[in-house]
Parts: structure tokens; C-alpha cells; sequence
């Protein structure tokens, strides 16, 4: 009886240990499944550290105890991967359609196929004031709010019933997100629905919206915000729009490090701390269909059979079966071309292996939380000073 007792004793405290936290920090991805799963409600997603990123707070008194949260956790249960056979070079036959999207428009085209079949799409929006979060659209007139890139992290934690819902319910529903967001999605089911197409995205990493607060107080400095662009067909800009006129714009075009967010964004200086060594930055995914931009195209093998195509060029390479039943079903709407995966792959670091975070962001990493963007500014010094002699060398030169 003793024994038992002491046995119950030693459980109890062991489990209040471990639910003080789901996952370590360094390997949290922020998905929030296992607060939007949580049977009492009792996990928050909240800021921890100095880059903004929100991570899964317990309350204890309100914590039973149940384990959910670990048991479901991504990213401490992994789930199979698959690894496309073929690649595909793609876009819009639709010409508007192509030219309101990024890249080639493969995620706007496989919406208006689901949508075509009475089904839903969940994917991220750029709400006004920088809230950037995942809202189920049911309708082509309003796809246009997915549309475009957003290099903030995404909240999906809100859309998570009612898109369990709709699975349950048997409607077309298909989920767009970065790979640790659809592996979130994959955990809500034992088995992966025949109803539910899962798309990801080529990821560079996830910088907060709290770190694009502070940037464009630091550049725009209004109250609020109508909408911020980070993409004008394949050109990365930072374009910011307050009561419907444009009020601040930088193109990567121009020296980018005058543009704090897009330098840290490209160079990967305010990801998350799980971002540098993500399992998913690889050729094996965890989607039925992963698209991105198709860099060098053409480059390692000759592609004299494709067209122009002045608006950018998607990447698809369907991984799993449904994702290759999808390819005919949407062929009618897209320029198709079958290229190999290993010219996708050598066009997109992301798919080969993820962020290095090496010395000179170590460097901004440790500096930020107490300098903020001058943080930055010491870690750019040198290409600073390179751009500067340049320029004036090609100055003095046409005088």
C-alpha cells in the first residue's frame, strides 16, 4: 500500500515537471497545435525572447496534466517524409491571375481548383495593422487575400476547428503553410484524409511580427497599417500602405542594406531559433504538394522548350500520390513543364539544408536584444564600406 502510494507520489510530481513546458524553445516552431488542442484550454502562446517569436506558455493551476500537448507536439514527434520523383516549372495561363501572384501563381491556381469543387482553402493573410495570420476562404472573389508573399510568421491556431470541421464534414479543404505548419495540421489526424490536400511552402525561415512592428516604426512610424507588400511579381520590395497611398517603399534592387528588414529576412539574421535546424529543409517533405519560386531555371539544364515567362516561375513537385493526382487536374490552367527534382533542388538552398547561423549572426543574435536594428548596422559594416567604395570609385571614374 506503502509502495503504491509513493508510487503515485513520484508519477504526479514527474508529470507537473514536465508539462511546466511542451518543447524546448530552440525546437519549437510556433505552429500552437498544442494550445489550440488543449483540452482546458490552459496554453498560451506568448513572446520569449528578444526577437519577438511566440511560444506555448502553461498555466499550472489550470494544467491537468493530460500529456496532449506533448503527445501531439511536431516537433517532438516527427512525422514520414516523402520525396518527389519530378519536378515541374509552371505558371498561370490566366494572365491577370499570373501577374497579381508570386512566382507563377501555383498556389492561386490549385484554390480555384478545390474552390471549383466546393471545397475550402486556408491559407495566410496580411490582415490590416501587421496581424498576419491563416482565415478560411470559401469563395474565388475573395482568393485575392491570400495572394502574395508575407516573411512574418503566420498564426494558425485559430483556424484549426473550424478546419477540422470541414475535414469531418467531407469538403475539398486544402492547407497552405510553411512545413512545420502543415506538420502541425497532419498531427489533428491519425490518417491524412482523402479530403485534405496539404501544400507547403519553400521556407526560408520565419522572422516575428513583433520585429516588423519595430522596423516600420523605425521607417514609417504611422499608427496603423492598411497592408505591407513583399513582393511585386518576382522583385522582393518592402512596400507599405497606410489609409490606401503607398507611404513607404524599398526594393532589393536599390543597396538593400538600407532596408533593415529585407537584409535580415534574406540573410536570415531574425528567424526562429528552430528555423536553423529544420528537419524539413530538404527534398523529403511532409505535403502532398510543396511549391516556391523555380531559381536558375535553366541553368544546369538547357530549357529551350519553355517560353518566357516575365512574372516569375513557380516550383511544384508533388511528393505523395495525391499530390501527383492533382498535376492533370489543374493542367488546364497552368503552363506546365517537367523538369527533375535535382534542378529544383540546386535552385533552392532551402530545399538542400536550412539557415546556417553562423558567426556574424550569432554576433546580431547576442547584440539585438539590447541594441535593436543598430545591432544590424555593425554586422553589415563592411558591406557598407564595400558598396561606398564603389560608388565613389565609378563616380570618380566617369568624371
Amino acid at each position: 500500500m506503502r509502495e503504491n502510494v509513493l508510487k503515485n507520489i513520484f508519477f504526479a510530481n514527474y508529470n507537473k515537471i514536465r508539462m511546466e513546458k511542451v518543447c524546448d524553445n530552440n525546437i519549437c516552431v510556433g505552429c500552437g497545435l498544442c494550445a489550440a488542442q488543449c483540452p482546458k484550454k490552459c496554453i498560451s502562446m506568448e513572446i520569449n525572447g528578444g526577437f519577438g517569436h511566440l511560444y506555448p506558455i502553461i498555466d499550472q493551476d489550470k494544467c491537468i496534466d493530460c500529456g496532449l500537448c506533448v503527445k501531439e507536439c511536431p516537433a517532438l514527434h516527427p512525422l514520414d517524409q516523402n520525396k518527389a520523383d519530378v519536378a515541374f516549372a509552371a505558371w498561370s495561363k490566366d494572365e491577370d491571375d499570373y501577374k497579381s501572384s508570386t512566382s507563377g501563381g501555383a498556389a492561386s491556381v490549385i484554390s480555384q481548383y478545390i474552390l471549383s469543387l466546393g471545397g475550402v482553402v486556408y491559407g495566410c493573410a496580411m490582415l490590416p495593422d501587421i496581424e498576419v495570420k491563416h482565415v478560411r476562404v470559401d469563395g474565388l472573389s475573395n482568393l485575392k487575400i491570400l495572394k502574395g508573399s508575407k516573411y512574418v510568421q503566420s498564426s494558425i491556431i485559430d483556424i484549426i476547428p473550424q478546419l477540422k470541421k470541414d475535414v469531418s464534414g467531407g469538403k475539398p479543404t486544402l492547407f497552405i503553410g510553411t512545413p512545420c505548419q502543415v506538420a502541425a495540421i497532419r498531427k489533428l489526424f491519425k490518417q491524412q484524409p482523402a479530403n485534405l490536400l496539404l501544400v507547403d511552402l519553400i521556407c526560408h525561415g520565419v522572422p516575428s511580427a513583433d520585429v516588423l512592428r519595430k522596423h516600420l516604426h523605425r521607417v514609417a512610424n504611422y499608427p496603423h497599417y492598411d497592408n505591407i507588400i513583399f513582393r511585386e511579381s518576382s522583385y522582393i520590395v518592402v512596400v507599405v500602405v497606410v489609409d490606401g497611398k503607398e507611404v513607404y517603399r524599398c526594393s532589393l534592387n536599390k543597396p538593400r542594406y538600407k532596408d533593415w528588414y529585407i537584409n535580415t529576412f534574406i540573410d536570415g539574421y531574425t528567424y526562429r531559433e528552430s528555423c536553423y535546424q529544420c528537419r524539413y529543409a530538404c527534398p523529403e517533405r511532409v505535403s502532398d504538394i510543396t511549391i516556391g519560386d523555380f531559381w536558375r531555371l535553366g541553368k544546369s539544364i538547357p530549357a529551350d522548350e519553355i517560353p518566357p515567362h516575365p512574372y516569375g516561375c513557380s516550383v511544384i513537385l508533388p511528393n505523395s500520390e495525391k499530390g501527383k493526382e492533382i498535376m492533370p487536374k489543374i493542367a488546364g490552367k497552368m503552363n506546365l513543364f517537367e523538369r527533375t527534382v535535382e534542378e529544383a533542388v540546386s535552385g533552392n538552398p532551402q530545399l538542400r539544408r536550412p539557415c546556417l547561423l553562423d558567426n556574424r549572426k550569432k554576433f546580431f543574435r547576442l547584440l539585438y536584444p539590447y541594441l535593436g536594428t543598430s545591432a544590424y548596422l555593425l554586422s553589415i559594416l563592411d558591406k557598407y564600406l564595400i558598396y561606398n567604395f564603389k560608388r565613389t570609385a565609378r563616380n570618380i571614374l566617369r568624371k
